[in-house]
């Protein structure tokens, strides 16, 4: 009896579970659809926002570059701003010519160049055990067994993103590696990577921007659908 009462517990379990998931994701679009409804025809279309944009990046563009590279390298500061997706955004913008593509990059590189920098400093003089507190620990740990093995090549590969590139600089600090090899190999690294979303983004972002704006209902709802199959799957 106590097994069948068990068994009966987890379907019934189970059940309000799925009833519970279901009802998110029925709240969640009715959330979409009644902002939809809100908002419709109170904002600008594609065009008008790009143009907004693009004016706000031609008057303050270089600024918001610089330090949106610099604060998204920097660790902790990084996981709450979207600096990558500010650069990102200044490159694609450039090919209007609302702001210069090669100042842009420059700008970018010595932004994020100074923001790991810090990060080596955190490491090297102790300053991460506050990182740590914040459940950072392990991946730390990790970048430190990476750059033990394959310290060079670590760094080289490790900067395709800032997330990435910030515990390998907090690592590199921790590990006292010498200064002039972990910033000779951060800008060698950094101008690689750079140049490569840069131009990515100069060539194809602008399009993807528009596409974005145009489409923002579908992309939203796309991201709906992919969270929950993702959830099913994982299951």
């Amino acid at each position: 009896m106590n097994t069948i009462s068990s068994i009966n517990s987890k379907r019934n379990s189970s059940q309000n579970g799925k009833v519970s998931e279901l009802m998110g994701i029925f709240i969640l679009i009715g959330f979409y659809i009644g902002f939809i409804v809100v908002v419709r025809g109170k904002i600008p279309d594609a065009q008008t926002l790009l143009s907004l944009i693009s004016e706000l990046y031609k008057n303050y563009g270089y600024y918001l570059i610089f330090f949106g590279a610099l604060l998204e390298a920097t660790f902790l500061i990084s996981l709450y701003l979207p600096g990558s997706t500010v650069v990102l955004l200044g490159a694609a913008l450039s090919r209007t010519g609302a702001i210069q593509f090669p100042i842009v990059l420059s700008l970018a590189m010595l932004g994020f160049v100074i923001g790991y920098t810090i990060n080596y400093v955190l490491g090297k003089y102790g300053w991460y055990h506050i990182l740590t507190r914040f459940g950072f620990k392990k991946g730390i740990d990790v970048a430190k067994s990476k750059l033990e093995s394959h310290r060079n090549k670590t760094i080289l590969i490790g900067y395709f993103h800032p997330s990435s590139a910030s515990f390998l600089s907090t690592a590199a600090g921790i590990l006292k590696m010498p200064f002039y090899k972990f910033l000779m190999l951060s800008i060698i690294a950094q101008l690689f990577w750079g140049i490569l979303w840069g131009s990515l983004a100069y060539i194809f972002g602008l399009v993807l921007v528009e596409l974005f704006m145009k489409y923002f209902g579908f992309v939203v709802a796309g991201v709906v659908v992919i969270w929950f199959l993702k959830k099913r799957l994982r299951k």
